[in-house]
């Protein structure tokens, strides 16, 4: 009996292997898709992230120098010298360099694109802690509290604190309500019984040739003159200064740790801080508490960086009744537009934009358009922060009428 042949077992043909091979491929290129995509969104998000963490830390640096700034000085003008030109030197507790270009500084490197070119700040302080009275120099201690290289520090306070040794002071004559107030940086080179011997002047740097802060200024009668209602002391001070350098074409916010007043260099301190823009608000003293801030610069209302004022373009800003006098320099110092500005300083505007390390170019980024929010679209994220802060020190020494 002959049995049937049993059927052998049916396998794939090449067209079904084929089929499932391009679903399976199909498959797989999507999951791969998914996760490199949600892999960039991840590094993108944390990226944003450190960018949001950088442009925080570089606000609080700014934010804690400014709100120390002019701490014994107030607003007062301080001269530090004079210039090659032969006028002072002066400087503010927060003094702003508008798109600074640091000429003669072969470590400073500007951003190939000029719009970015980032503004520079100088901020002052001393160290009311460490105050030391002055005294008449003369007999009994009447007279100047300044004869010819030396201070004379009250008899409570002698033999003089060896923190002054070799430091960089301001000595200060506070503003009243009747006169305006001084302060003049120099430097003590010795100790001596009666006080100390100083030369005036940011050291390296020529001594003041005129005015309130040359040796000539401490006469009888004049504003050194030390007395109970009008008293002279001197302060140990400090500065320190902040820009945004491009080295190797990466932007780097920078620090110098004793600024003007001493010989250390900048030195980075947050990287991928890509501008940092300043302005100064002004307050009328005979407006309410609550009256307008004028921020200056301001090109929609003609009001220029409070550097580069002149008689010309500043004097129409003073909208209170001041006595323009003999501006030393001319323009800048005591006695111009520019400095009756400068003491009415309450507001300092900080402006930081932080980018993000990324460099992928995606979409239309490639492009080189620009966002929604101004932003050049070149493959990198921004953040940017904007924050008002008030020098606490400004509104008690150093402006009459207040």
């Amino acid at each position: 009996m002959n049995r049937p042949h049993p059927t052998p077992p049916r396998g794939f043909t090449l067209i079904e292997l084929m089929v499932a091979s391009t679903l399976s491929m199909l498959v797989l290129a999507a999951a791969i898709g998914v996760s490199v995509h949600l892999q960039r969104r991840g590094l993108m998000e944390e990226r944003i992230m450190e960018t949001q963490n950088t442009g925080r830390a570089a606000r609080d640096l700014l934010a804690f120098s400014v709100q120390r700034a002019g701490a014994g000085i107030g607003s007062l003008s301080l001269t530090g010298g004079q210039l090659p030109a032969g006028t002072a030197d002066v400087f503010y507790a927060v003094s702003v360099r508008t798109r600074a270009e640091f000429p003669g500084d072969p470590s400073f490197v500007p951003p190939l694109d000029g719009n970015l070119l980032s503004d520079a700040l100088d901020v002052w302080e001393t160290d009311p802690g460490r105050m030391v009275l002055l005294t008449g120099c003369g007999s009994g201690g009447g007279g100047p509290a300044w004869a010819d290289t030396r201070l004379c520090i009250s008899e409570l306070l002698r033999p003089p604190p060896a923190f002054l040794d070799n430091a960089v002071i301001a000595v200060v004559r506070p503003g009243s309500n009747t006169s305006r107030g001084w302060a003049c940086i120099g430097q003590v080179t010795s100790r001596v019984a009666e006080g100390v011997e100083w030369t005036p002047g940011i050291p390296g740097r020529p001594s003041p040739g005129d005015g309130n802060c040359h040796p000539n200024a401490a006469v009888a009668g004049g504003v050194w003159n030390a007395t109970e209602t009008n008293p002279i002391y001197l302060l140990p001070v400090s500065s320190r200064s902040f820009r945004v350098n491009w080295p190797e074409g990466r932007p780097t916010l920078e620090m110098d740790v004793d600024g003007p007043s001493g010989p250390a260099a900048y030195g980075p301190v947050s990287q991928d801080i890509e501008q940092l823009q300043i302005r100064l608000g002004v307050v009328d003293p005979g407006a309410p508490m609550n009256g307008a801030v004028r921020f200056f610069p301001d090109p929609g209302m003609n009001r220029p960086a409070l550097e580069t004022c002149t008689q010309g373009t500043c004097a129409a800003h003073v909208t209170w009744t001041w006595d323009p006098g003999v501006p030393v320099p001319p323009d800048r110092g005591p006695g111009s537009a520019g400095d009756e500005l400068m003491r009415r300083v309450r507001l300092v505007e900080l402006s930081i934009t932080a980018r993000s390390q990324r460099v992928e170019l995606l979409g239309d980024e490639a492009g080189g358009g620009i966002d929604d929010w101004g932003n050049p679209q070149d493959g990198f994220k921004r953040r940017h922060t904007v924050v008002r802060l008030a020098p606490r020190n400004f509104a008690f020494v150093g402006v009459e009428g207040e």
